[in-house]
């Protein structure tokens, strides 16, 4: 099962005329072992929703690997033309506003059993995510079906956060230590740059509400910290503070209103 390059058209849900979209993929059909197969650092993501997880939206986990304790980039959604990448970019342009990525779909471009699928951004810290050439590695540690609820869960190693061979790497062959992270929900990922989506409807961390102060929020993680649980606020004026009925640009789908979530970072 070797290294190989596809190429996916996907129509009419990315807006506008079919696009190809061009992933460098690992090996696919091979399983990645449960995380309580092995030992070390990994994290537990919990996102919980306003309403029933919708398996034909778009559910995105994204790390940016660059061992910044200071959160000077990190990723925020994308919500208006021009819509690059259509899902997410960086809070500025002087590194890549992430590295890695997990993705629960049902009808994203590497189907997986459990519906959640690694991606990595091809030069890692020094790739351009807006590009939408990925690397997929393959299902998660562990990931929880939501069941028709509204729910997702999964576990992820850090090592599967690591650069590729040939790509800079901030921790100098350690693991990950500093990661940004953000948490985007939507209901379409449209990439024609010309023209406003009106089905599309996005949520992430902060208050996604215009005048909030919080609208590109990310969050810093520091994996040495085990145990430690990184949460959204309840408290209006956090920069963390998760509102209910907070998508933009209004609350017509509760499928996307992140609600509340967590990062767990343990050990085994």
């Amino acid at each position: 099962m070797g290294w190989g390059r596809v190429d996916f058209r996907r129509a009419g849900r990315l807006g506008g005329s079919s696009i190809a979209v061009v992933l460098a993929l690992g090996p696919l059909g091979c399983a990645k072992a449960p995380s309580s197969a092995g030992t070390g650092t990994f994290l537990v993501v919990t996102m919980r929703f306003n309403g029933p997880v919708n398996g034909n939206y778009q559910y995105f986990a994204l790390f940016r690997n660059a061992n910044d304790p200071a959160g000077q980039n990190g990723p925020i959604p994308v919500v208006e033309p021009p819509y690059l990448n259509g899902f997410a970019t960086g809070q500025n342009t002087a590194t890549a506003g992430f590295t890695d990525f997990v993705e629960y779909s049902l009808v994203q471009q590497v189907a997986t059993p459990s519906g959640y699928a690694v991606y990595h951004v091809n030069g890692g810290i020094a790739g351009d995510p807006n590009l939408r050439q990925f690397q997929a590695r393959g299902e998660v540690d562990r990931g929880v079906s939501p069941q028709g609820g509204n729910t997702l869960q999964f576990e992820i190693d850090l090592s599967r956060l690591k650069p590729s061979p040939g790509e800079v790497d901030p921790n100098n062959g350690a693991s990950p230590r500093y990661l940004q992270f953000n948490l985007v929900a939507t209901t379409t990922t449209p990439i024609n740059p010309q023209t406003v989506d009106p089905a599309k409807v996005v949520d992430a961390i902060g208050d996604q509400r215009l005048g909030s102060g919080s609208f590109n929020t990310f969050v810093t993680i520091d994996t040495a910290q085990t145990g430690r649980v990184y949460q959204n606020s309840a408290n209006p004026g956090d920069p963390t503070y998760e509102p209910e009925h907070d998508p933009y640009p209004s609350d017509r789908d509760p499928a996307v209103d992140l609600v509340a979530w967590t990062v767990q970072v343990q050990t085994r």
